[in-house]
């Protein structure tokens, strides 16, 4: 996939997704510290993402369950739209490779 189609790299998503988090974090009063000890993410992890970003899927989605914020994580990659019982009898699943 080219990245001439995307307004931003994905260095400044995650820098975005990151101010998010922090932002949320200060609106809900919690230090580095008590998020921390909330969500079982290190505390200099905890900086190094606000700072940079750079986090494990699995620290990224300890923090936003802590913050209230992991159903759209939940939804990331789900079908934009629902099949109903006759469609799904209709549907011919395509092969891998064409």
């Amino acid at each position: 996939m080219a990245l001439t189609h995307i307004l931003y790299s994905p260095g400044e998503i995650t820098l975005q997704i990151a101010g998010n988090a922090k932002r949320l974090r200060l609106s809900k009063n919690l230090s580095r510290r008590s998020l921390s000890q909330k969500s079982g993410v290190p505390e200099s992890n905890i900086k190094r993402f606000e700072t940079t970003g750079k986090i494990s899927l699995d620290g990224l989605l300890l923090i936003a369950i802590c913050l209230g914020a992991e159903e759209p994580l939940t939804n990331l990659f789900a079908s934009a739209q629902s099949l109903t019982l006759e469609q799904l009898k209709n549907y011919e699943r395509a092969r891998g490779r064409q």
